[in-house]
């Protein structure tokens, strides 16, 4: 079965006992591209806005679902494009680690793959342009 899309809940804690950079989320895979909403929850009197960054599916590196039985379910994802991470709290230089809920668990492991087959999809898509590009710069040539 192929899906349309995917949604994936997160909640990384708080990096410090004061509970600043608690971020709240979801990860969402649709048609076109990849969705990271975000909120973070960083003091009791300050209210930050929502944040949302957008990727294209040829943009995304890898995802990788980590996990074992007494670990936290993470979901690591990696982009080639490091500055749209430069906002999420925690994020390495072009890599976020997501510690995916538990009711987004079962959707988390189906991520890595609905994430290669849009790959797929996108590289097939690039190649026939090249080629219908080629094709008409032969036929305009002879």
């Amino acid at each position: 079965m192929i899906l349309d899309s995917i949604s994936v809940y997160f909640s990384n804690a708080a990096t410090d006992a004061l509970g600043y950079e608690h971020v709240e989320g979801k990860l969402y895979c649709g048609r076109d591209t990849v969705e990271l909403h975000f909120k973070e929850r960083d003091r009791a009197f300050k209210k930050s806005d929502p944040e949302t960054v957008e990727f294209e599916y040829k943009e995304i590196e890898k995802v990788v679902f980590l996990g074992g039985w007494f670990k936290p379910k993470i979901l690591e994802v990696s982009t080639t494009c490091p500055d749209k991470f430069k906002d999420f709290p925690g994020a390495d230089v072009g890599r976020v680690e997501l510690q995916v809920s538990k009711k987004s668990i079962v959707d988390a492991k189906k991520v890595a793959s609905f994430i290669d087959y849009k790959h797929s999809e996108a590289y097939l898509m690039e190649s026939n342009d090249r080629l219908d590009e080629k094709r008409g710069d032969l036929e305009s040539g002879i």
